[in-house]
């Protein structure tokens, strides 16, 4: 049944189907929380998948709390470079800016920045670094690993508000 209903909400999601999808996913979710645990794989990538539903479906409100709970565990579980967690970090992002919570997306997407710019990553970091410039133009370096760098690379961006949102969806 499980595998049944796997195989549906991901033709759903492929399909362009997401409000089935999210009904989907968010079933799967809680039966491979109770079989599975809440840090096991298949709950994060069903968690992730509704996550991506409600981001396309723009329900900013109720992705909010998942999306906070798909990047601490992906943190926690994955470290805060790692792609996925770095992709868990633009959805909450995301989410935030919609809910007009601009400092708390900025800070956001400044220390998934300083990941990335650690792990060597530099094109994706400075897509980063320029998201939270876009949202705050005033940021605090102070407790990044790569403060000097991020700083001096914000300044090169021109601290310019022209820079593009970052768009888990695109």
């Amino acid at each position: 049944m499980i595998d049944e209903l796997q195989e549906e909400a991901t033709a759903a999601l492929a399909a362009g189907d997401y409000t089935r999808a999210l009904a989907e996913f968010s079933v799967l979710r809680e039966m491979r929380s109770r079989r599975d645990g809440p840090y096991s794989v298949h709950y994060l990538a069903n968690l992730h998948d509704a996550v991506r539903c409600m981001c396309h479906l723009q329900r900013w409100s109720d992705s909010e709390p998942l999306c906070r709970e798909l990047y601490g565990k992906y943190r926690r579980t994955h470290g805060p470079g790692d792609c996925d967690t770095v992709d868990a970090a633009k959805f909450y992002a995301w989410a935030l800016v919609h809910l007009d919570q601009a400092d708390p997306a900025a800070e956001l997407y400044l220390t998934t920045a300083d990941a990335l710019w650690t792990l060597g990553d530099r094109e994706q970091a400075l897509t980063m670094l320029g998201a939270a410039v876009t949202q705050r133009q005033d940021l605090c370096f102070d407790t990044l690993r790569n403060r000097v760098d991020l700083a001096s690379a914000a300044v090169a961006l021109g601290v310019a508000s022209s820079m593009s949102l970052v768009s888990p969806l695109a």
